[in-house]
């Protein structure tokens, strides 16, 4: 669990390198090519953040529970506010963070609004946070690169990419 734990901050420290980097005029404008801005993505990644924590409280992590709209959107401040205390709270040993089974509620239909709730682990539903927070910074660094923004290249990269990328540079 330590080394999910471990990741997970990982990730947390890409979303704040982002936000730094695309702090002012910038965080939440949209590109050319996509409707959100990268405040709109570091807002859906850190409600997904928000979920898992109220779902270890209520036993039943429902990653429909999002703020849309909410400051973090546009306040850049706000946004590094919360990734910081997340960041401190994943980093601090919790009875709630240890191994266990979990339920997890996700609308599931395009169609219609339609709930179905899962059996999961606590191990998998951080692996799921990781790899869902890749895969929306990768998007947010494509807004990032088509407005100028300089961002490290390693963010948005899956963990699985970055290996085989060492793999090639050997």
């Amino acid at each position: 669990m330590k080394q999910l734990r471990e990741a997970t901050v990982e990730a947390l420290l890409q979303v704040q390198q982002l936000v730094i980097a695309s702090e002012g005029k910038y965080y939440n404008q949209p590109s050319i090519h996509s409707e959100s801005g990268i405040g709109k993505h570091i807002r859906h990644i850190l409600d997904h953040f928000l979920a898992f924590q109220q779902g270890l409280i209520n036993d039943n992590i429902d990653y429909n529970s999002r703020h849309r709209d909410s400051e973090i959107e546009n306040d850049a401040g706000l946004a590094l506010q919360l990734i910081k205390q997340l960041i401190e709270w994943f980093n601090q040993p919790h009875a709630e963070l240890k191994e266990r089974a979990v339920k997890v509620e996700s609308e599931i239909s395009l169609k219609q609004q339609q709930n179905m709730l899962f059996d999961s682990s606590l191990s998998r539903e951080l692996c799921y946070l990781i790899n869902h927070t890749v895969h929306h910074l990768a998007y947010a660094k494509l807004v990032a690169k088509e407005l100028d923004i300089q961002v490290d290249e390693v963010i948005g990269i899956a963990p699985g990419t970055a290996s085989y990328l060492r793999q090639q540079s050997h």
